[in-house]
């Protein structure tokens, strides 16, 4: 695997969110759905972000990739963290249900299983309690994909202290 294919996790990612209309309104439910790529970098981070200032009513989405596993020189396993959280205030949907179990829900929903993420299908692996700062609650949510560790280059000079 190339680290490069991780930049292609992020924005397979940013897209699979920005083109969701439910996810889309609960980051946000005052903005219309034609214009969910502005979510990008205000709300929606391919980064670890915690805000400067708590802002009442405002939901978060971040998400970063990490290797933590190289099973073999052939497979790894890249693993993505998605850290959803909102203001105590945004946290109750009006229909009933909070905003934070809503959103992990339905990003399970579009996501796990995709087979956009690696080799095979992106699998969940966990769904655990984030509180980043005063006020604010949520989840973090971690999928697993197994990704190909190298790609063999038939350009690369073959040694000149190997036996033919």
């Amino acid at each position: 695997m190339q680290l490069r294919d991780l930049f292609d996790y992020k924005n397979q990612l940013m897209q699979d969110i920005l083109t969701n209309e439910k996810l889309v309104q609960m980051i946000d439910r005052t903005i219309p759905f034609s214009e969910a790529t502005s979510l990008a970098y205000k709300n929606v981070f391919p980064y670890e972000y915690i805000p400067d200032t708590a802002n009442h009513g405002v939901t978060y989405v971040c998400y970063d990739i990490d290797v933590l596993e190289v099973i073999n020189k052939t497979f790894l396993n890249p693993i993505i963290h998605v850290w959803v959280f909102t203001h105590r205030t945004n946290m109750r949907l009006p229909e009933g249900g909070l905003l934070i179990d809503e959103f992990c829900a339905e990003l399970c929903d579009t996501i796990n299983g995709s087979r956009m993420y690696g080799m095979g299908e992106l699998d969940l692996v966990s769904v655990r309690r984030f509180a980043p700062m005063t006020d604010f609650q949520g989840k973090c949510i971690t999928f697993k994909a197994t990704e190909v560790n190298r790609y063999h280059t038939p350009l690369k000079p073959v040694p000149n202290n190997r036996k033919e």
